[in-house]
């Protein structure tokens, strides 16, 4: 809004003892983020999120400090599962699927998360780790792949590779804000407008 996005850990220490179920982590998880899609980061709770994954409170927050942490660790977590994990031998359409997949997968979410903790001056901790676990990480794989595409000689070298991705996820946050419906190859649209390829040879 990952070089390749790792799961974030949780803030909260890992005590020592019996191994952490997993299924119980990924219950919460998949709980954050259906109640992030359905009622929105205001509305829902740990609480909530505890009764919707039917485990204890005192379960969540052994693994969270508190709302934010849980949401923006289960925001990135499912960012990083789609991300590749080599270098792009065609940048310009990994590119083109990386809008695809960010506005399919994490728009709205991202709209409503960063929207309420704009909106609130209690919620700028979260709002930084929310930029450190999600908008970055996903920021700096668009990066890599516009210096790939640089590297390769197919964009030219004096393309601002921060502007075009800044460009790039404005697309994404122009189109939910405004409500207007996606057409079917928007996405290669936006990087044909900053797509300027270099001289032949790449020199």
């Amino acid at each position: 809004m990952s070089v390749v996005a790792e799961a974030p850990a949780s803030a909260a220490p890992r005590a020592p003892g019996r191994p952490r179920d997993e299924r119980a982590t990924r219950a919460i998880t998949q709980a954050a983020l259906r109640q992030l899609s359905e009622v929105g980061y205001a509305r829902m709770s740990m609480e909530s999120i505890a009764s919707e994954a039917g485990v204890a409170r005192a379960t969540v927050y052994r693994r969270y400090r508190d709302k934010a942490d849980l949401i923006t660790a289960a925001i990135a977590t499912n960012a990083s599962s789609g991300s590749p994990d080599g270098p792009s031998d065609d940048p310009r359409a990994d590119l083109i699927a990386y809008l695809e997949e960010f506005d399919r997968r994490f728009g709205e979410s991202c709209v409503e998360v960063v929207g309420t903790m704009l909106g609130s001056r209690e919620e700028a901790p979260a709002l930084a780790l929310h930029r450190q676990r999600v908008i970055e990480p996903r920021t700096a794989h668009a990066r890599n792949l516009v210096l790939r595409a640089q590297e390769l000689g197919l964009l030219a070298t004096d393309v601002d590779a921060d502007l075009a991705v800044q460009m790039l996820a404005g697309s994404v946050f122009a189109r939910r804000v405004s409500g207007v419906r996606s057409a079917p190859d928007w996405a290669r649209r936006a990087v044909d407008l900053i797509w300027r390829p270099g001289p032949v040879g790449g020199s």
